[in-house]
């Protein structure tokens, strides 16, 4: 309760200004008497733990400008950190009503009072105050309401937002998260229409591709897997583990294998281990084992991997005849050892899976978790 009490430094700057500039000392009596009073009756339902009228009667006492907000935000701040939601809730709020409040004063403060409402689990009253926000053009409002949005599984409303209020969503994680709340909606609604607005976003986000390359594969449409698949290969190589074997039988499925093979060889040079050991199966098909090896042993001496190091054993095998017994058993200990590593990875915090999560449990990023890189990695 004590922290309250610097509440009493506003008053007193407000009543050495009020007794400067008002020389008429009957004037500066009765203000003087006034702001006693007032603070006497605060003071004393803060000794008695009776916090709320407490505060009513302090922000009667203070004039609410630019110099004295300041004080109460920092107080509800300070109750937030405690977890004292609940009294920080009641600063706000009271600030709220003020009708000299300052527009940006105002917008602060109901921007603070929202946050508070997420932490308080009072989702409601947060998107009411947020609505408000974006409706008065405030950018910084736009994270907290796609944050609570994607709490809520509210996809449509954030959708709607968005269309809305273009104007306001421009920053990189933004335009992801409505491209995925577009990819979440398609899929709740079986709609694959909602998946391909998401391609209007200024953003080329990664999910729309891949679900509609997912979606087109069930339906046994080949061409259009490869169409969508590719597309994100291409410009997304390090996406490529995530359907890889996929699109390698659409690609055989069409008769036209030799075409994902021309795909590997193009992303060669860009892709990590798996691509190489594409390329290492396509030369064994042809009968160049020599050669496979060759290959995956400088790469490896280049871009080490552990996982490329389990398939050059396999290849070796084949070669050694009387070590393939060693060699193979060699290499169920290594994919043993494999199989305990996390397959993903979350590239803005480091949160590391099994499964893939187009939001990261962490730091609630949208498609920040990828395959996995590096040793371990792909």
């Amino acid at each position: 309760m004590l922290e309250l009490l610097f509440l009493l430094l506003p008053v007193a700057a407000a009543y050495g200004y009020i007794m400067g500039k008002n020389s008429a000392k009957n004037q500066a009596h009765e203000q003087n008497r006034i702001i006693t009073s007032e603070y006497s009756k605060g003071l004393k339902y803060l000794l008695d733990r009776e916090e709320d009228q407490g505060l009513e009667h302090l922000i009667k006492l203070l004039e609410v400008s630019a110099d004295t907000v300041e004080h109460y935000l920092t107080l509800a701040s300070l109750f937030r950190k405690r977890g004292e939601l609940d009294r920080a809730i009641k600063i706000h709020e009271l600030l709220l009503k003020q009708p000299n409040l300052d527009p940006n004063d105002l917008a602060v403060n109901r921007l603070e009072l929202a946050h508070d409402y997420i932490l308080a689990g009072i989702f409601d009253s947060a998107e009411e105050h947020l609505v408000v926000l974006i409706k008065s053009g405030h950018k910084d409002a736009i994270d907290p309401i796609l944050s609570l949005y994607s709490q809520m599984r509210e996809w449509q409303k954030g959708i709607n937002m968005y269309e809305a209020h273009r104007n306001l969503v421009d920053k990189k994680q933004q335009l992801a998260t409505i491209a995925n709340f577009y990819c979440e909606a398609g899929i709740e609604q079986q709609n694959s229409d909602l998946i391909e607005r998401a391609f209007r976003i200024k953003h080329k986000a990664l999910r729309p591709l891949y679900e509609l390359g997912k979606l087109a594969s069930q339906q046994q449409d080949h061409v259009k897997a490869i169409y969508y698949w590719r597309e994100l290969a291409t410009h997304h190589p390090a996406t490529l583990p995530l359907f890889i074997t996929e699109l390698q039988n659409a690609y055989v499925s069409l008769n036209i294998e030799e075409q994902f093979e021309a795909l590997i060889a193009e992303l060669l040079c860009r892709g990590g281990v798996l691509i190489r050991i594409k390329h290492c199966e396509a030369l064994l098909k042809k009968g160049e084992v020599d050669q496979a090896i060759e290959f995956l042993t400088d790469s490896l001496k280049r871009e080490p991997s552990i996982r490329g190091f389990s398939f050059l054993l396999q290849l070796i095998s084949k070669k050694q005849g009387d070590m393939a017994d060693v060699l193979l058993q060699v290499d169920r200990l290594v994919r043993s050892y494999i199989a305990t590593k996390h397959e993903y990875q979350c590239q803005h915090c480091g949160f590391s899976s099994h499964t893939l999560y187009w939001l990261c449990p962490s730091c609630k990023h949208w498609e920040t978790i990828l395959p996995s890189k590096g040793l371990d990695g792909y």
